[in-house]
């Protein structure tokens, strides 16, 4: 049975927040940041929730779908409303998605990538409450996040990168579709303590204990090189698990977390970067929606003809990584 994405969906909040907007809080500039990142505008959620985004996102990639035949939510975020109820439980509410399950995942910039992983897994899992045959036959993978919430706008190497918005995808078995070819999923020991950030409690009155907010803490040059690394790793992985090569597949869609990593990704896989879709200029790091977003835009170029092989490729905080291969 073929797992395919049939329905993409992407949120950007409407405010806009420049290269030349960050100069004025930071010691930067426009150039210093395009030319190390790729970055040129990111987007600030002032009123938008998580789950605003969330929503908005999943209700573009439902549109001329029945919400009715979606039977799983899974949400990715790094970055939920609530501990408690779970993203994927008031998406579902919120799109009144009846008959669906719903859950979140916590994976950083692979959020979305261990979504579909995990969908697919489920999707082809006997439940016996969805159908005569026992599966969900339609699901919904959404990645969102609000990380200008947790970004420290007063340390430069990491404020220039961050935004916010949701990217969304709805998937469908077909026996007639291959869809979803493999998947690669990789955890790695964050050693060096390259990406974290502490949560958000209250301290409690029988004890001392140093309960202070932390913002989103990363070390680049360790992420940097890890980073194309992983990509390398997970993405000849699942491409072998399919039993094709690098020069098999026509679209890379990777996390959008930097435009040099990108670029370094391509030449060690080696590949022309025309195969990569580069959608950061816009949005900057939006961690587990990028991927989603990314692969919206592909799809909004028309570029992508039935039957090309796409790669998907998430990392990040875990550390972690993750790729899947589908044919369009």
């Amino acid at each position: 049975m073929g797992i395919k994405i049939i329905g993409t969906g992407k949120y950007l909040p409407e405010k806009v927040i420049t290269n030349e907007d960050i100069s004025q809080h930071v010691d930067t500039s426009h150039e210093w940041i395009l030319d190390r990142t790729g970055i040129e505008q990111r987007r600030i959620a002032t009123t938008e929730s998580s789950l605003d985004m969330a929503a908005a996102a999943a209700e573009q990639a439902l549109q001329g779908i029945d919400k009715d035949s979606i039977g799983l939510v899974v949400v990715a975020t790094i970055t939920p409303d609530n501990i408690t109820p779970s993203m994927a439980a008031m998406v579902k509410k919120e799109l009144g998605l009846e008959r669906a399950i719903a859950f979140d995942i916590n994976a950083a910039c692979s959020g979305f990538v261990y979504g579909l992983w995990i969908a697919e897994s489920l999707m082809n899992t006997a439940l016996s409450q969805y159908s005569k045959d026992g599966a969900p036959k339609r699901a919904l993978v959404i990645g969102t996040e609000r990380l200008t919430r947790v970004t420290n706008w007063e340390d430069r190497e990491t404020c220039i990168l961050f935004g916010d918005g949701a990217g969304a995808a709805v998937l469908e078995s077909d026996e007639n579709e291959r869809g979803i070819l493999s998947t690669y999923i990789k955890n790695y020991d964050d050693v060096k303590g390259a990406i974290k950030c502490k949560a958000n409690y209250i301290n409690p009155p029988f004890w001392e204990d140093d309960l202070t907010p932390q913002p989103l803490f990363m070390k680049g040059r360790a992420v940097f090189k890890f980073a194309v690394n992983a990509i390398d790793e997970v993405t000849k992985g699942a491409l072998e698990e399919a039993g094709l090569t690098c020069d098999d597949v026509d679209w890379f869609v990777l996390h959008q977390a930097n435009g040099r990593i990108i670029q370094a990704a391509a030449q060690k896989l080696g590949q022309p970067i025309e195969k990569f879709q580069i959608s950061i200029q816009d949005g900057g790091n939006v961690s587990s929606a990028t991927v989603p977003m990314a692969l919206y835009d592909l799809n909004l170029t028309q570029k992508m003809k039935k039957g090309d092989i796409i790669a998907l490729v998430g990392f990040g905080g875990g550390l972690c990584a993750a790729a899947a291969i589908i044919e369009w």
